[in-house]
């Protein structure tokens, strides 16, 4: 899957308007469409606040689940020592898992091996916050990804209209033989119809998550 032009805000509110993606599968495709938020997805946010605050105010996350599962949070593709010191900004990258093995996994763990973290630890540039509205890029990976994946979907996300073609196309059919219900903007889509239309748009779409 190709790198895009991380979105505008201008560019997920065109998405909002003129390309709305709800999905509702079966609850035994659940895990599969999590899968979305490792290839990595956008999402609205509040900017100027810490990741703390990020985590557990705007998206919900119970805070023991951050302190106890979360093991290792990125901001910029750097691991992050204290998420209250770490501010989010538009455009910023953030990526969350659970415990990663061996010596590299030892290394991105918060207060981790500071020997291979003092070159890579993620300081923040300083300058004006700005709290404002703005969007970043989510990663989850492992339990994260299984543990908080859904929620994301049923909050709605943002993906690059190519790139979400993509994705569906690497499914085989046993996926496309389960029950998965789509609508554009409220109208029902079949499998032919969404790799039409995902074809013929340029920019985001609006991607969420529906229960049956």
């Amino acid at each position: 899957m190709k790198n895009v032009t991380p979105p505008e805000m201008a560019d997920v509110k065109a998405a909002d308007n003129n390309f709305r993606l709800t999905l509702i599968p079966d609850a035994d495709l659940m895990p599969r469409l999590c899968t979305l938020l490792q290839k990595g997805c956008h999402v609205r946010v509040k900017t100027g606040c810490s990741l703390r605050e990020l985590l557990c105010d705007q998206f919900g996350i119970d805070p023991e689940y951050v302190r106890k599962e979360i093991k290792v949070f990125f901001i910029n593709n750097s691991p992050v020592d204290n998420i209250d010191e770490a501010i989010i900004r538009d455009g910023a990258i953030v990526a969350l898992s659970a415990s990663m093995p061996g010596l590299v996994g030892a290394a991105m763990r918060g207060g981790g091996l500071s020997w291979m973290r003092s070159s890579i630890t993620y300081h923040d540039e300083g300058g004006d916050l700005g709290d404002s509205e703005g969007v970043i890029q989510l990663k989850l990976f492992n339990q994260v990804m299984a543990d908080l994946g859904e929620s994301f979907l049923v909050r709605g996300v943002y993906v690059d209209a190519q790139f979400l073609m993509d994705y569906f196309g690497r499914f085989g059919e046993d996926f496309w033989a389960k029950d998965l219900q789509m609508l554009k903007n409220g109208e029902t889509l079949s499998r032919g119809n969404l790799r039409d239309a995902l074809q013929s748009h340029e920019g985001m779409v609006r991607v969420s998550v529906k229960h049956a």
